[in-house]
């Protein structure tokens, strides 16, 4: 686990340790989506001086491509580790036209508190099963797996 801190608040990104109970629901998505995809929790800035608020999950997501940095504890924390990274949350969505089930990774876009790096990332939009676009099936995110 490593953290990260800035004007935002703290991030503390997992590797291959035992999750926090409040994030077990992301312990595979690596092993699905990728090694891009780390599960983490945010502690906004707003929430730091108040004990007792936890920490919220999140998957820390870099752009496809990059090297990912080294994320045991105690690395020093160099001001580019986080460059392109979003904050995204794991959902579950139908296909408004054929109504097949995914797991998607939605980028969170109403509080980027990592900064706007939503545009370093490809967007993966429609719906595989059937071909329709994202507006007519609604789907769309940073990636998608089918669901049985």
């Amino acid at each position: 686990m490593r953290l990260f801190s800035g004007p935002w608040g703290e991030l503390r990104v997992f590797t291959d340790e035992p999750l926090p109970h409040s994030a077990m629901g992301m312990a595979e998505v690596p092993a699905r989506f990728g090694a891009r995809f780390r599960p983490a929790l945010l502690r906004h800035f707003l929430f730091l001086r108040r004990q007792g608020r936890p920490a919220a999950p999140y998957l820390a997501v870099w752009p496809e491509g990059v090297v990912l940095p080294d994320l045991t504890e105690g690395v020093t924390e160099p001001a580019d580790d986080l460059a392109g990274v979003v904050l995204a949350e794991v959902m579950r969505h139908t296909c408004f036209v054929c109504n097949a089930w995914f797991e998607v990774i939605r980028a969170e876009v109403a509080i980027p508190v990592l900064g706007g790096n939503l545009a370093q990332h490809r967007i993966v939009s429609g719906c595989p099963a059937c071909g329709s676009d994202s507006g007519a099936s609604r789907i769309y995110g940073l990636a998608l797996s089918p669901l049985p």
